[in-house]
């Protein structure tokens, strides 16, 4: 394989020419022309790649959000003063679900489009798919950006693509792949979980018996926490589970296929910057070394419609710059989780993606599915993390109480925090097609 992280000294040249090429483009709108003042810097000082880490992050969700209902107002459509295409020329809009407020809206152009279907095809290409192979797409086919745009870019690349979507229900999906058998499933971890589950039900056989040979994941961290990914590969009969992020603005990552989950590989780091780290609470430059941690801030290279420039999202990454054990020395992320579902126990940092990590070692005694609940927001939490878990299909009740205790324990040995540990029932805690939220805070009660 080609290493896509390989620069020799011209393509670095290069990279920073697009740099300077999409800030004269950003300045075509209001927004970038009135941040640049706003910090007292002069664009035409930004030349080079690392010349973005002295900036401050320019935009974030809440600021997006509030960009939207401006323009709505001023300019008749919501895409915020940092549009810089007409907008008659936007073709197709993406939207986050909206699940913490205002939807934001991502637009492309046609052009966007194209380098969106051609990012997602160095993804199928790394992954090992190739024209005419079949794939079913179980997202939502809403989700922002594993719905439609990647049935899109499916077909464009020549896959025999079945557009289910997870709107259409479990039993459906379960029977289009038993009727299709196709070599690629593109869905989220969690909901890859629950088709094992209810394979036997609906099928009348195991999920390891339907043929998928790669597993498309996104969405969510589960499939780079190894557990997770041990029980997806061993649920659909060897699959090779492989995690995906991205898909627009000329972002694409994605992991090999290396015994031990390495990370994401940056894969179109000449269409996009994706590695600059900021620490989540001072705002401050984060040094990318190899293991760095930080919030991620990125900035496209090559887009038309409203170009992401130092925009964070509000996701954790891990960074890795060594040797990939692919034999790739590629740089690499690691989803930690976002900025706002950091747990602090007694001084402890923890993340839900870890906890989860965790439930899915106790695999099949219990389900791998839990519940984080909270009696305030995150971060702080007074001790003890409540934990509900849910318990096997064939585990009897009399074995909860041994179990909340192993797992406590085990909690306590790979994540430094004891949680109180409530066992429940098989089927107890709702499945989605979607993002699974782990986190559940409880909503004072009025006395009565």
């Amino acid at each position: 394989m080609t290493d896509p992280n390989h620069f020799s000294g011209r393509a670095a040249d290069r990279r920073d020419a697009l740099l300077r090429d999409q800030i004269a483009y950003n300045l075509r709108s209001p927004f970038y022309r009135r941040r640049f003042a706003e910090l007292g810097v002069d664009p035409a000082t930004v030349r080079t790649i690392a010349d973005l880490d002295e900036l401050p992050v320019f935009l974030r969700p809440q600021e997006h959000r509030a960009l939207q209902e401006r323009s709505l107002e001023a300019d008749g459509h919501a895409f915020g003063d940092f549009l810089c295409a007409d907008v008659r020329d936007v073709v197709s809009v993406s939207s986050t679900s909206g699940t913490t407020g205002t939807p934001i809206l991502y637009a492309s152009t046609k052009a966007d489009v194209a380098l969106t279907n051609e990012t997602w095809e160095r993804a199928f290409r790394f992954i090992g798919m190739r024209p005419g192979d079949g794939a079913v797409v179980g997202f939502g086919l809403s989700m922002y950006l594993a719905g439609i745009p990647l049935v899109r870019a499916l077909e464009t690349a020549g896959m025999r693509t079945v557009a289910v979507g997870a709107e259409s229900g479990t039993v459906k999906l379960l029977r289009l792949i038993d009727i299709m058998r196709p070599r690629v499933l593109a869905c989220t971890p969690s909901y890859a979980e629950h088709l094992i589950e209810r394979s036997p039900e609906v099928l009348g056989r195991s999920a390891a018996d339907l043929g998928i040979e790669i597993l498309l994941c996104a969405g969510e961290p589960g499939a780079g926490l190894p557990a997770v990914r041990r029980k997806l590969s061993d649920g659909w009969g060897g699959a090779r589970v492989h995690d995906i992020l991205g898909g627009i603005h000329g972002v694409i990552n994605v992991s090999c296929d290396a015994e031990e989950y390495q990370g994401m590989h940056v894969l179109s780091p000449d269409y996009a910057v994706t590695t600059q780290l900021v620490d989540p609470t001072t705002k401050e430059r984060v040094e990318v070394t190899d293991g760095a941690i930080g919030e991620r801030v990125k900035t496209a290279l090559r887009w038309e419609a409203a170009p992401p420039f130092r925009y964070s999202v509000g996701d954790m990454y891990q960074v890795f710059t060594e040797p990939c054990a692919c034999g790739l020395g590629a740089e690499r992320i690691k989803v930690i989780g976002r900025v706002d579902d950091l747990l602090i126990v007694k001084g402890v940092k923890v993340y839900p993606s870890a906890v989860k990590d965790v439930a899915a070692s106790f695999v099949p005694e219990l389900s791998g599915e839990l519940r984080i609940v909270l009696d305030q927001p995150p971060p702080r939490v007074v001790p003890p993390l409540c934990v509900t878990i849910e318990a096997g299909a064939g585990t009897p009740p009399s074995r909860y109480e041994e179990l909340a205790g192993s797992f406590a324990s085990a909690m306590h040995q790979r994540l430094s925090i004891r949680p109180k540990v409530t066992v429940v029932e098989a089927g107890t805690l709702p499945r989605a097609s979607h993002k699974v939220q782990l986190l559940e805070v409880k909503t004072p009660q009025p006395d009565s």
